[in-house]
């Protein structure tokens, strides 16, 4: 029994119709792999927005300290416990539990 030329046309357009198929779902620049660097472009614009916000801080710090004494005067008291003349020293300390 010959296969007829019928049956040749409809295998080859299944054929070309799965080629199709799994390139746009599986391939590199298909379905899936364009969602998945969707979420990672997401995930990275969240990353610089938090960047961004932390270096305007900085920026802000840095302009204060160019600018004044008064946050140098600050972080001196605070991180290095320095003192002015005359002043006294108190450190408040947490019991043990």
């Amino acid at each position: 029994m010959p296969i007829s030329l019928k049956t040749i046309w409809i295998t080859v357009a299944v054929v070309l119709l799965l080629i199709i198929q799994y390139r746009l779902w599986f391939d590199d620049s298909g379905v899936i792999a364009s969602r998945a660097l969707e979420r990672q472009i997401s995930a990275l614009q969240e990353s610089n927005d938090k960047q961004s916000e932390i270096n305007r801080g900085l920026m802000n710090e840095v302009t204060d300290l160019r600018q004044g004494d008064a946050l140098l005067e600050e972080i001196a008291r605070e991180d290095l416990g320095l003192v002015k003349e005359g002043e006294t020293f108190v450190l408040f300390a947490e019991p043990d539990s």
